[in-house]
């Protein structure tokens, strides 16, 4: 099965910019924009909402060439594909 690796919607208005996951908090995710080298910071969660507890970090520096969704129908029910970081969020 798929694993599936969600953001959640809140946590935006309480996130900083960063370059990389090493510049979040545990438990967050820095996710960019496609040809964006700077992203935000946002709270990981799986397909439930629940928190994702997953610790690694990437080494994701640079630019992301594409995202992970293109419309709603490409994430579970209860997400959308965010317009603009082109990733599933939760509603």
């Amino acid at each position: 099965m798929r694993k599936f690796f969600f953001i959640s919607f809140i946590t935006v208005s309480f996130s900083f910019a960063c370059s990389s996951d090493y510049s979040c908090s545990l438990g967050y995710k820095c996710v960019k924009a496609p040809y964006e080298s700077r992203g935000t910071c946002m709270k990981k969660v799986d397909e439930y909402g629940r928190q994702d507890y997953d610790y690694s970090r990437d080494m994701n520096f640079g630019v992301k060439t594409e995202g992970d969704c293109s419309f709603n129908t490409d994430c579970p029910i209860g997400f959308r594909c965010d317009s603009y970081y082109k990733t599933c969020v939760k509603n």
